[in-house]
C-alpha cells in the first residue's frame, strides 16, 4: 500500500490541501499520518463526507442505542459492552414508573431528533400496571427505528406480558421490519437480601441486541444467577451445581484490590478430577493472576505429608508464586487449640470481609452456604489470623 500527501490527495478529491490538513487533524481520515511536517495518506483511502452540507443533517452515522430504566449495577457492565459493539448509548429515563405515560412519550418524540437501531427496557419489578403505556411507547420509538433495529426487553417472567410481548413483536415485524427479544427472569419476589449475576444478565442482552438478526419474539429464560440470603443473612443450603456456580461468581469479582483467605482441614480426596472442581482450580489461578491477594491455609497431619506430595492440586496451586500457600499441623492445633478446628468446620473461602462461603458436611446433594453475616465472617477471620501463627510455608513443606 502506497501513501500520498496532502497536496496530491488535494488534486484528486477537489478540495484545498490546507481543507485536508484540518481533516487529518481532526483525525477524520483514516491511516493518515504525520510524518515530520507533511502529512501521508493511504494512497486507496475514501474520501470523508463533509459534515458542513446540509445533507449531513438528513443523513445520520451514529448507531444510537436507548436505554430505559439503568440501574447502577447493570450500567457497570452494559454500557461498555453495547459501546464496545459500537453503539452511542443514550439514557432516557433511570426511573420506569415515570416514564411510560403519555405526557413522557410525547415529549421525548418532540425533543429528540435522533434515529435508533436499538432500544432496551430494563423492568426488574415488573411493573404490569405499564403494559399498555410501555406499549405505546414502543410504538411510537419504532417510529424512529427500521428493519434493522433490535428492541430488548428485560422482565420479570409474566406469562400474560409474555403473550403481549410476542403480538407486539409479530406487529413491528410486519409493519417495520424490526425485531423484539425478551429476557424473562425466573426468581422469588424480592423480599431479602439478594444478588444477581448482572455481566451475565448484560451478556444476554447483548447477545439478544447484536446475534438474532433474523428472529422475533424469541425469549430467554434466565434466573440471572439469583442468590437470596434469609433472616441469618445466610442462603440456604447449596446444592452442588450451585455451590459452584455461586463460587465462580464471587472469585470472578476478584481483582488487585482484593483479599481472599480460606482455611480447609484436607482429606485425601479433597479434589477430584471432575469438571466442576477442574474448573474451580482455574478460576482460583485467574483470580490470582489479576492481582488479587491470596492465602490459603491447609490443615493435615503430618503423618499425611508424604501423601500430599503427589496431591496435583497443591502442585498446580504451589507453581503460582500469587498464592500464599500456608500449612497447619492438625494435630498439633487439635492439642493446643481445638476449638480453631470446630470453627474451620468442613472450611471456607472468606472473600474480602465480606461474604464467606462454606463447606458443609451433608448425606444428601447439598454442598455448603454462603453468609453476609459479619458476626460469623468476624469469628472466622480471627480464626484464620490465629492459625496463621502455627503455620509453615507449604512449599518448604512439601518440597
Amino acid at each position: 500500500m502506497g501513501y500520498l500527501t496532502a497536496k496530491q490527495f488535494s488534486q484528486k478529491w477537489g478540495i484545498s490541501e490546507r481543507r485536508i490538513i484540518k481533516l487529518c487533524k481532526e483525525d477524520r481520515i483514516d491511516g493518515a499520518t504525520k510524518n515530520g511536517m507533511v502529512w501521508l495518506i493511504p494512497e486507496e483511502t475514501l474520501k470523508p463526507s463533509d459534515k458542513r452540507r446540509k445533507i449531513s443533517q438528513y443523513i445520520q452515522t451514529q448507531k444510537n442505542i436507548a436505554v430505559i430504566n439503568l440501574n447502577t449495577d447493570i450500567e457497570k457492565y452494559l454500557i461498555p459492552a453495547i459501546q464496545k459493539e459500537g453503539y452511542n448509548v443514550i439514557l432516557l429515563d433511570d426511573k420506569i414508573n415515570n416514564f411510560f405515560n403519555k405526557k413522557q412519550i410525547e415529549k421525548f418524540l418532540n425533543n429528540n431528533e435522533k434515529y435508533f437501531c436499538g432500544l432496551i427496557i430494563i423492568d426488574l419489578e415488573n411493573n404490569n400496571s405499564d403494559v399498555e403505556n410501555k406499549r405505546a411507547f414502543i410504538e411510537e420509538f419504532s417510529k424512529k427505528m427500521d428493519c434493522e433495529s433490535s428492541i430488548v426487553l428485560v422482565n420479570k417472567w409474566d406469562n400474560n406480558r409474555i403473550k403481549l410481548e410476542k403480538e407486539m413483536a409479530e406487529n413491528l415485524e410486519k409493519n417495520i421490519g424490526a425485531r423484539i427479544n425478551s429476557i424473562d427472569l425466573k426468581f422469588p419476589e424480592l423480599k431479602n437480601k439478594f444478588i444477581l449475576d448482572y455481566k451475565e444478565l448484560c451478556n444476554d442482552i447483548i447477545n439478544l441486541l447484536t446475534s438474532y438478526k433474523n428472529t422475533t419474539g424469541n425469549s430467554i429464560e434466565t434466573d440471572c444467577g439469583y442468590l437470596e440470603f434469609l433472616k441469618n443473612n445466610r442462603t440456604k443450603n447449596l446444592e452442588k451445581g450451585k455451590f459452584y456456580k455461586v463460587l465462580n461468581y464471587y472469585f470472578k469479582k476478584l481483582d488487585k484490590n482484593s483479599k481472599f483467605w480460606a482455611a480447609s482441614i484436607m482429606l485425601e480426596d479433597e479434589w477430584t478430577e471432575e469438571p466442576l472442581e477442574m474448573n474451580f482450580r482455574i478460576v482460583n489461578l485467574e483470580a490470582a493472576n489479576r492481582g488479587a491477594k491470596m492465602e490459603r491455609i491447609f490443615i493435615f497431619s503430618q503423618t499425611k505429608i508424604k501423601e500430599f506430595k503427589e496431591n496435583k492440586t497443591l502442585k498446580i496451586y504451589m507453581q503460582n508464586r500469587n498464592i500464599d500457600m500456608l500449612y497447619v499441623d492438625y494435630d498439633e492445633i487439635l492439642k493446643k487449640e481445638p476449638k480453631l478446628l470446630k470453627i474451620v468446620g468442613s472450611g471456607w473461602d472468606g472473600f474480602n470481609d465480606e461474604t464467606i462461603i462454606a463447606d458443609i458436611e451433608s448425606k444428601d446433594n447439598t454442598r455448603g452456604y454462603v453468609s453476609i453475616d459479619s458476626k460469623e465472617i468476624k469469628e472466622k477471620h480471627e480464626c484464620f489470623k490465629k492459625l496463621k501463627e502455627y503455620s509453615k510455608d507449604l512449599r518448604k513443606i512439601l518440597l
